[in-house]
């Protein structure tokens, strides 16, 4: 083996070993939803995740506003001021961003892959640092979430997710 292609073997192990030993992310994000007919919607949020209690709140500021709390246990509670409503779901399909990057192995464009529940997630990394996560949903949409500002392994208040629900909110139950 050439030391030119020992190092970039050594290299490419020590990015991934970095990135799975993530154990908090706090981010802005820009997530783009692309159809088959190429229509394309754009949200911008925050992101909060912590690997350790396997938990993540994805708050969207535009062009909605929402909270989605992501519990490991499958549940999520998506509350929708503009709607008034909550909703609780279980939903196995969706998986904490830092798990994914967990069971992640670099591909041959040197991305990181991953699969979950059928679903093939490419997370390009950049700087030491998550700068994309791309996938295909299940309706088809290419779907595009871009980081940003991210501060990694910082302590995240557990009160970031909790929440109340107005009484005069709905709530569905899925």
């Amino acid at each position: 083996m050439t030391k030119k292609l020992l190092l970039t073997v050594i290299t490419s192990n020590l990015l991934s070993a970095n990135i799975a030993d993530i154990q908090s992310i706090e981010s802005n994000f820009t997530q783009s939803v692309i159809n088959e007919q190429n229509a394309k919607v754009t949200y911008k949020g925050k992101l909060y995740a912590v690997k350790k209690s396997n938990l993540a709140l994805w708050q969207y500021t535009s062009p909605v506003v929402k909270k989605i709390y992501y519990r490991g246990n499958g549940k999520l509670t998506i509350i929708e001021p503009e709607l008034e409503q909550v909703i609780f779901a279980k939903l196995h399909k969706v998986p904490n961003i830092l798990k994914l990057i967990e069971s992640a192995q670099k591909n041959k464009n040197g991305n990181l892959q991953t699969e979950y529940n059928g679903i093939k997630y490419i997370i390009k990394i950049k700087d030491q640092k998550i700068d994309s996560v791309s996938y295909k949903d299940d309706m088809q949409n290419r779907v595009v979430i871009n980081f940003s500002n991210e501060k990694l392994n910082k302590e995240i208040d557990k009160r970031v997710f909790s929440y109340t629900i107005p009484k005069e909110y709905d709530i569905i139950e899925q």
